[in-house]
């Protein structure tokens, strides 16, 4: 079987599955079908929604995807989006003046700088002490939610009582790519496009692309080889703390204009569903985030318009991961 059939003949047998489930608990699977597309695909808002909920998929996938191919397991897209969000957000506050027209520049500089520099130290941790980084990725993340809410709620809080930060001034915010009413979307998904075709082509076409592919083949043979797994494993969580620091910038500068406590939403998370739908590949990224997008846009609606719980959503996600596990899993053994 071909790979690149994998992807919609997992999505088929998803769906098929999930028909199954909702005829067996007396829903109609074609009701939900259609409440799920109509509220995504069908409607200005609907499409804009799920456009700036793809932007943030398509980076916090790709975080968890490089990392994957180079043999590690990053789940630490939450914190590291958090801390990108949260040194965007200031670099917005407290250096307007400074850059000027290029404050958003420096924000989303920032804002990847924070990432990366959460990252690392998941990579250093792997290096240096063998600590194995789903552990270490899952203690930061706790660590950077406190780190977060701390900062959004005293250090730089904009007053008393409230649990956000100042909101950042209109040249260290990301313009409007398209609106319609109250919705809109950034240059934001056009930017995580543009990432995830880059990152493409720097893995398949790059000296650094084959160190880390060749690192999470077989990391003893590539070490004999002169490639050091350390320095893969630190260039490819870094790139992975990038892609997420760079989902909390776009969140800040894009969408949000401040720093809320716990304002990522859970969005580093799916990104995990995203990377495993795609089969980690960074070009797949992009239509693996459009279907979650395509799901968490309609939740609210699955409740509303039929009584369905919107936890529903997150059934489908779990069958359509475990569809594309198992026909990865007769790939490799094809």
């Amino acid at each position: 079987m071909k790979k690149s059939l994998l992807f919609p003949l997992s999505i088929l047998a998803a769906f098929a599955a999930l028909s199954l489930f909702l005829w067996l608990n007396d829903y109609a699977p074609l009701a939900v079908f259609q409440t799920i597309f109509s509220n995504s695909w069908q409607t200005a808002s609907g499409q804009l929604s799920m456009l700036t909920k793809a932007s943030l998929l398509i980076l916090t996938g790709l975080a968890v995807a490089i990392p994957y191919r180079a043999g590690l397991f990053n789940i630490g897209g939450e914190g590291q989006m958090l801390m990108g969000g949260l040194a965007a957000v200031l670099a917005g506050i407290y250096t307007p003046t400074l850059f000027g027209k290029a404050a958003l520049l420096f924000s989303l500089a920032a804002g990847l700088a924070g990432g990366i520099a959460w990252a690392v130290i998941s990579a250093y941790l792997k290096t240096r002490h063998q600590i194995h980084e789903v552990i270490s990725t899952i203690m930061l993340n706790f660590i950077a939610l406190q780190i977060a809410n701390e900062c959004a709620l005293n250090f730089f809080s904009a007053g008393e009582g409230t649990s956000r930060t100042p909101m950042i001034p209109d040249n260290a915010r990301l313009p409007v790519l398209f609106a319609f009413r109250s919705a809109d979307t950034t240059w934001g998904i056009v930017l995580a496009v543009l990432v995830a075709l880059g990152l493409a082509w720097l893995l398949y076409k790059t000296w650094l692309g084959y160190r880390l592919r060749a690192v999470g083949s077989n990391p003893v043979a590539s070490a004999y080889a002169g490639i050091s797994p350390g320095t893969a494993h630190a260039w490819a969580m870094g790139l992975g703390g990038a892609c997420a620091g760079l989902a909390g910038a776009i969140q800040t500068c894009g969408i949000d204009h401040t720093y809320y406590a716990r304002f990522s939403s859970g969005f580093g998370f799916d990104g995990i569903a995203v990377a495993f739908l795609g089969m980690n590949e960074p070009w797949a990224m992009i239509p693996a985030a459009l279907v979650i997008a395509t799901l968490r846009a309609s939740d609210r609606a699955l409740q509303l318009d039929l009584g369905i719980p919107k936890d529903m959503v997150m059934v489908l996600e779990g069958m359509i991961i475990i569809c594309v596990a198992i026909f990865m899993r007769r790939k490799a053994h094809d």
